[in-house]
């Protein structure tokens, strides 16, 4: 595992803690965790602080049909007040992580959204709460309704 990550796990809990250091990405250091733990399912929570951070949010369309904005990518560090995500499997069975979180910049404002894969480096630490899930299985397949890869739960 890279020196920059730290993680343990509780054996009575099944819980993993740790944290991201410096210039790891955010959402990769959470899956080498997981794949270092053998862990496909998961729920997570998170504080701690980003160089940047690069998110997208929810928009309507004036006909009622929502859609993502275009990626967003803060000028100024920012602080994880809060966040949470989930860890499952992709289409193609990789693991993937799907995070929202609230932050506030150097600017003091706070924004938030849907964070993006890679684009999310730590600055100084991001420390988190890991709970696998046993005998679950999380990937993403296509949702009838939006026609959108979302995970699905067996």
């Amino acid at each position: 595992m890279d020196n920059r990550i730290q993680a343990v796990r509780d054996e009575k809990s099944n819980r993993i803690i740790g944290r991201l250091m410096k210039d790891v990405d955010f959402f990769q250091g959470i899956k080498e965790v997981c794949r270092l733990f053998s862990v496909q399912a998961a729920q997570f929570q998170c504080i701690g602080s980003l160089q940047y951070a690069t998110y997208v949010q929810l928009d309507q369309q004036s006909d009622g049909s929502l859609v993502y904005s275009e990626k967003v990518k803060t000028d100024t560090p920012v602080e994880l007040l809060s966040g949470t995500g989930f860890v499952g499997l992709d289409m193609e069975e990789e693991l993937e992580v799907h995070f929202h979180g609230m932050f506030v910049d150097c600017n003091k404002n706070l924004n938030g959204g849907h964070f993006l894969d890679g684009e999310n480096p730590v600055a100084v630490t991001v420390e988190f709460l890991l709970l696998p899930l046993n005998n679950v299985r999380m990937q993403r397949e296509v949702d009838e309704i939006w026609g959108i890869p979302v995970f699905q739960f067996r």
